[in-house]
């Protein structure tokens, strides 16, 4: 069996491409989009790393991927194909606020998301079903968003701790020494 890709570029508010695609041996380096990427496998399971933090998806469950956070992707059980339709929404479809919740939580275990997901990418097979695809995503935000309001913990640090090993990675290489002060 050979990759088989299918993508494009609807004319439907807020959706800029459009993916359907089952790989045999595929797997993607580590890699951002400017868009939230709104996957779904139907077939297979897929591994993926995901603002360096291990994730596997599962069969009609929905993974929402933010913008601007690395992520890569293959296949959990080599030599064993996967099948999936992406959506690639444009970067105001969420509130920039949702990105660390959706990089926590990626997986959507919801019914009403993957059956609203399956709907709009029915509506994307048929060009005569824009409105349809587009109220499709607009209700897609709708039952996407309760999932990714963090509950308020005061006592945890974990964002300030991530944003602190990031900022240590990204200086390895640096001194954090101050200079000293001239003595008077």
């Amino acid at each position: 069996m050979a990759d088989v890709i299918h993508a494009w570029h609807p004319d439907v508010p807020l959706v800029q491409e459009v993916l359907h695609a089952q790989f045999e041996h595929h797997a993607y380096p580590s890699h951002t989009h400017d868009s939230w990427t709104v996957l779904l496998v139907d077939q297979g399971t897929v591994t993926y790393d995901l603002d360096r933090h291990e994730h596997q998806t599962s069969n009609s469950t929905v993974t929402l991927l933010p913008p601007q956070v690395p992520h890569d992707g293959r296949s959990a059980t080599p030599d064993v194909p996967f099948r999936k339709r992406v959506l690639y929404l444009e970067p105001e479809w969420l509130p920039h606020n949702a990105v660390e919740a959706a990089a926590e939580t990626p997986m959507l275990v919801d019914p009403s998301v993957t059956s609203t997901v399956d709907q709009i990418h029915a509506a994307l097979n048929d060009p005569a079903d824009v409105l349809a695809a587009e109220c499709g995503v607009l209700a897609l935000r709708d039952v996407v968003q309760p999932h990714l309001k963090s509950p308020v913990d005061t006592a945890s640090d974990r964002p300030l701790a991530r944003r602190l090993r990031h900022l240590l990675d990204d200086r390895l290489e640096e001194t954090f020494t101050p200079p000293r002060r001239p003595l008077t």
